[in-house]
Formats: C-alpha cells, structure tokens, sequence
C-alpha cells in the first residue's frame, strides 16, 4: 500500500523502449482539450492522437515494465505477468493502455465513471483509458482512432442496478438527498455466486500487498519459500494506479487453493477530494461490490478501503464516506475494512468509535511502519476491534524482496483477522427483488445509497407503461424521497421532494401509482393527519403537493394512504382515518376529485384496519387489501362501475404466530394481481390472485443472500408490462 505519495517510476518502465512518433497538429476532434500538441502513434493499424510530451512505452520490448495509470504515458501491448512495480503507488490520471483484443484480460468492469475508466474494443485492439478529472480528453483520443467507448455500466450488479447515484445525505444519518445520476446499461439480476468462500480473508499471520497482483508462478514461489501467507490485491477504485493483467477470478481461486488469504483492497476518492461524503462513500462501496463479485468474493468477504494518510481538517469528510462504505458494505452482505495511517483514519476512527452519527468499519489496517510484527496501535485502545479485527502495515521496504528468485516490491503486513460469514449487524435499507413473469424470483439485493438512511417503516413502489418503475421511501429525516428504475435495470438514486418533510409536516405514510401516459401519482400523509397529493408528469416534472380534504380532521387523521392508477388515466386512493374506517376516493383522468367515502366491513372496534393497498386491473376494476388489528389480511374488489364486492378475509398470513405486519397488492396485464405480507416473524410472503378470483395460496420469498430469515418492516409491489413485478422491501 501507500503511505506517501512517490513520484518514482521503474527501473524497467524508464529502460523500456519508447517509440518515437512525428508530433502533428492534430485534428480538432482528436485533440486534448487545451490545443496541446499532438502526436500520432499507431498500434495494430489504430492511429491514436495524443499529447506530444505523453512517452510511449512498448511493452513487447520491455514485458516487465510497470503499467502505471498515474503518469501521462502510452502503454502498447499486453502487460506483462511479472511486472516490477514499486510499492505506495496511488492516483489516477489521464493515460492510455492499446492490447491486442485477443490476449486482453477479459474486461469485467467496462467504462466505469467511479473508477475513472473508459474501455473499448473492436475485435482488433482493446483500449483501456484513464483519467483523473479531464475524461473529455481520453474519450477524443479513443474516439479519433475509430473505437467506440463501451456503456457506463453500473458498480454493482443487482435487481435494483445500484451505480454511480448518489445516497441521500452528505452523512447517512442525516437523510439528504443528492442529485440522481442517469440510469444507465442493464445489471444482471443477482449477484454472482461465490468461488472463494468468505473465509478466505481471514487470517492470522505476515501478509504483503503490492501494486500489482504478482504472476500464478511468482505466487507459488512465495509460498514455498516465503514467510507470507495472505496477500493484499487491489480491486479497484479512482486511485488505484497500477494495470492488474493477473487479477482475475480464475487467478483467485488458484490462490486460494494454493493456500494464500486475500485483503481485498479498494483504493478510490481521497480525503482532499471528498464533495459529497455519502454519495461518493456508497458509490465506492456498490462499486468494490461489483469488482469482489466478478472475482469470485461474495457476501461475508471483508473489503478494505485505502484512505490514505489526511491532515486534521478533512476528518469530518472522511467519518461521513467512511460510515456510508460501512452501511452500503452491510447492505449487501459484505464486511467492512479500512486502511489508513495510524496518525489521520484509525486516530479519528478511535475517537469516533462510540459516536453514534458514525458506523464503524469490522476490520481496521492501519499503516504504522514501526517494524513491530504485532497489530498493537498507539492511536487504537486494547478494547477496540480487539476481536480478531485488526492487521497492521508495519514496513514498506525500498527495494523489492525476493522469495524463490521473484522480486516483488511490497509493504510488509502481519494480520489478526477473523470474522464470521456475516456483517456484525446489516444496515436499514431498502432491497429490490424481480418476480419475473415466469414466477421465477431471482433473489433480493439493495438499492444503491438506501443503507442506513431510511425509516425501515415506509416503501412504496409502481410501475410505468414503459417498463420502469417509481420507489419512494421515508428519510430518517422525514423528507419524502423518490427513485426510478428504468427499463433497463438502471437506478437514478433517491432524491428528496420538496413540499412534505418540514418540522410542521413531517411524511409519515406514503403511496404511488403509474398511469398510461407515462405519469405517475403521489399520496403522502404529512405528521398533521392530512392527506397530501402531487403529480410526477411525464417529463420528469412534478406539481407540487396539495392537501385532499376529508381525511385529515382532528377527529379523523389518516393512518395509511395507498394509490392505484387505471387504465382510463384515473386513479383510485384508499385512506385509513383514526377510526380504522377504510375511506376511498378517486381523482379522475381530468384532475377533479371524487371526495372520501368509507368503505364498509373492516371497521368494527375489534378489527379495525391498520394497513391499506390498492391495485388497479386492465378491466378497469381495483383490488383492495385491508390489513386488520387481528393480523389478517382482508380483500375487496372496486368493480369498473363502481359498485363493491365486500371485504373476505385471505387464509394463510395471519395465524396468531404468523400475523401479517404490512400488506402490499399489484395489478398485472393479464388480469392477475401479485400480494405481498410480512408476517410477524418478519418473513416476505406471496401469493398471486388469478384472473379467474383464485388464490395461489401465501409462500414465504427467501431473503437476499439465500437468507432463511429476513426482518422485514415494509413491502410494496409494483407490476411491469412484461408480466413481472418489483417487490421493494424495508428493513429497520
């Protein structure tokens, strides 16, 4: 790892054999920004435009110089197995690696806006390009010679597409939300299984780290004849400075099988740099997700992020990311680790440790070269992450150590790591699972930036003509926050609408609905009982909220909202006053509204309703779920003309053991409708109303991670054209 920051370069990059290219003009769109000078430089018949003072490296003349993303420099050829890297590398900048495509490393990552990368291919060469804050430049240079950058493709993959979106908050307790990033290419719908199991980083016992993960024959040459057994690999990040040609899944598990532990190593945005801490904190963690999946790291694993050493002023900054990479880390199963200097990130992180406005990582590594092989730390007291949770940097040597005649520059670990195949506790959050229309449910896994800054008591979820799909949740805040899922599996993060949320007029319950023109509804119930009302219109606009009369005096406040839009463009509401009355009213296609009217059969004083859902079907009729105080679950449908067919109560959640929490219900095209329930236990349950008025009957949905049990708060369910459904789940 790096404690400092080094200029130096390698002994082979300076010997490699630079290429000497005739600096031209340029063309304007093959230009760098600025009018700097150019020069051209063909690979593979490509011709690349780029800065004149940029040295060329050919790494078929020289196979072990160090491809170092954080120099202006041009890299031509596959990069070497063995490459002679010096240690305490870190950062970014714009730089340019051409391979033959057909022995590039198999592209796992894509162009990724959080790593700062730009990828593409053209079955002739493949073209790694990256970037610290002039991306515009690399992409012309890319573009100029005739390749086409891949899609940004999302951190991490998951039913819910978690990207680079920001997390509500500049401190996940706070609820804040950030401007949304657009949705972008398709995540696929659960995450990778495991290769490697979660105990591969744990260890007890000397580790090194070094730029680069070292060659399959280098690794077993270490441990034949080297006192190390766990090596640290950087797995990504904005600032990881070093090409990884080894690093794959393939190259993990046979070190794993050879006998080695991993310190999984994320190495992104730096203290000086951090804008917005929960944002870019969770970006980070949905982020290392996705590269610990792709190399075979599932849930239980422990991630590290390398916050390097920082002056005192940044400490508030650095809390704030580190505690959203704790949450989001959690979210997804993963255990958290940070690395940073004894002086700045474990000093702040000790005095932090019983403040509750911070999470606390379940793994430190903390860089004190003291030459002491032992994971004691000034800046650390005996009592914290005192529980096998510690490794310790105690040296970062100059010169490269050599084991079995390969030389590696390395820093020098020694670790005490043993954690169990779970985050110590999960964060609150919401998790997004896909019923596809075959019935299949691939699994849940979490919205990116949801962690840890949610009320676990309120979701609510519909979808769209076009395939997407709206979420709203209730910040710790009480502000109102709203999300999109796009067609493509793409998430724009949440953001706070204005409006509900004042100290006055808190969001206590929330609903939504689509309609045909691509718009859709929102209800939300403010902490004065009254029942607000706002559009989101098609363009991504929205009204504004108003208050609905009728639901909402002091003898009558509202306790629950739901919404459901109909094929006509209207939309139905269904409210629960402190009487336990369920009241129903519908806003027509033209805006105007019908008025709160009660809806007779759950209502009497032993059985008065506690939660409310309503769907709307193609044939123009609604279907109603009223949870009552006994814990059953009770249903009625709204004919299209209006008239009712009474409420009857749907056997199997709602046994004295197994009594519903929270009741959701969506319409499908073909005329059936999907229901979900949390029972007391805090199990998911389903079950499908078909178009003919039968029941399949309630099934316990198996949580994220294949977990037998999931405390669940909140569910909600939204229906797609395709036939498949989105089930959003909160957890408190």
């Amino acid at each position: 790892m790096k404690s400092r920051m080094t200029a130096l370069r390698s002994a082979s990059a300076v010997a490699a054999a630079v290429l000497m290219a005739v600096p031209t003009a340029g063309a304007a769109a093959a230009a760098p920004a600025g009018g700097q000078d150019t020069k051209a430089v063909t690979y593979q018949g490509r011709v690349f435009h780029v800065p004149a003072a940029w040295p060329v490296v050919d790494l078929g003349v020289d196979p072990q110089a160090c491809v170092r993303f954080d120099q202006h420099t041009v890299y031509l050829g596959h990069p070497g197995e063995q490459q002679v890297c010096p240690p305490r590398l870190i950062g970014r900048t714009e730089a340019l690696l051409v391979e033959p495509a057909a022995t590039a490393t198999p592209d796992r990552e894509g162009s990724n806006p959080v790593a700062h990368t730009l990828r593409a291919n053209d079955g002739v060469v493949a073209v790694t390009g990256t970037y610290d804050t002039d991306q515009p430049s690399v992409r012309r240079i890319i573009t100029g010679a005739g390749l086409t950058p891949e899609p940004t493709r999302h951190p991490a993959s998951a039913p819910g597409g978690p990207g680079t979106a920001p997390a509500p908050g500049s401190a996940p307790r706070s609820g804040t939300a950030a401007a949304a990033a657009a949705p972008s290419e398709p995540a696929s719908t659960a995450p990778a299984a495991a290769a490697v199991p979660a105990s591969a980083t744990n260890y007890t016992g000397k580790g090194f780290d070094a730029c680069t993960a070292p060659s399959g024959a280098a690794m077993n040459a270490w441990m034949a004849s080297s006192p190390y057994r766990a090596v640290g690999i950087y797995i990504g990040g904005a600032k990881r400075a070093c090409a990884q040609p080894n690093l794959t899944a393939s190259w993990v598990q046979q070190q794993q099988a050879g006998g080695w532990a991993f310190m999984p190593l994320y190495v992104g945005t730096q203290a000086s740099k951090i804008a917005s801490p929960a944002a870019e904190g969770a970006s980070a963690a949905d982020d290392a997700v996705s590269q610990a999946q792709s190399l075979g790291f599932g849930p239980g694993t422990i991630l590290y992020y390398d916050m390097e050493a920082y002056a005192p002023q940044y400490s508030g900054a650095v809390l704030g990311f580190l505690t959203a990479w704790t949450y989001e880390l959690h979210a997804w199963g993963y255990n958290s680790g940070v690395y940073s200097s004894s002086s700045s990130g474990m000093k702040d992180l000790a005095a932090n440790a019983g403040n509750s406005a911070y999470a606390m990582p379940d793994a430190v590594f903390s860089a004190n070269w003291n030459g002491r092989e032992d994971t004691d730390d000034p800046a650390i007291p005996a009592g914290y992450w005192g529980d096998h949770q510690r490794a310790h940097q105690y040296a970062s040597p100059q010169a490269p150590e050599t084991w079995g005649g390969f030389s590696i520059g390395i820093d020098q670990d020694v670790l005490d790591i043993r954690l169990g195949s779970a985050p110590a506790g999960q964060s609150s959050g919401f998790y997004l699972g896909v019923r596809q229309s075959s019935g299949n449910w691939p699994g849940f896994s979490p919205l990116a930036g949801a962690a840890g800054v949610f009320r676990g008591s309120e979701a609510a979820a519909a979808g769209l003509p076009g395939g997407s799909s709206q979420e709203l949740g209730i910040g710790l805040d009480s502000q109102l926050y709203h999300g999109v899922r796009a067609a493509n599996g793409g998430w724009s993060g949440f953001a706070a609408l204005p409006g509900i949320g004042t100290p006055t007029m808190a969001a206590q319950r929330a609903g939504i609905a689509g309609l045909p023109d691509g718009s859709s509804q929102v209800v939300a119930i403010g902490n004065d009982g009254m029942v607000y009302h706002q559009a989101r219109f098609a363009d991504g606009s929205w009204s504004g909220f108003a208050a609905l009369p009728g639901i909402g005096t002091p003898t009558m406040a509202a306790g629950d909202v739901a919404i459901a839009g109909l094929p006509d463009g209207s939309a139905q509401v269904v409210a629960i006053g402190n009487d336990g009355i369920v009241y129903h009213q519908a806003r027509f296609a033209n805006g105007n509204w019908s008025g709160f009217a009660a809806i007779p059969g759950v209502n009497s004083p032993r059985m008065a309703a506690t939660r409310v859902a309503v769907a709307g079907l193609p044939d123009g009729s609604s279907q109603i779920l009223a949870l009552g105080n006994d814990g059953i679950v009770y249903h009625q449908a709204r004919f299209a003309n209006g008239s009712w067919s009474g409420f009857a109560a749907i056997p199997g959640v709602g046994t004295p053991t197994m009594a519903a929490r929270t009741v959701g219900i969506a319409g499908l095209p073909d005329g059936s409708s999907q229901v979900v329930a949390i029972g007391n236990d805090g199990m998911v349950y389903h079950q499908a109303r078909f178009a003919n008025g039968t029941w399949s009957g309630f099934a316990a949905v198996q949580g994220p991670y294949g977990a037998s049990t999931f405390p669940a708060q909140r569910a909600a369910i939204a229906g797609l054209p395709d036939g498949s459904s989105q089930l959003l789940v909160a957890r408190g």
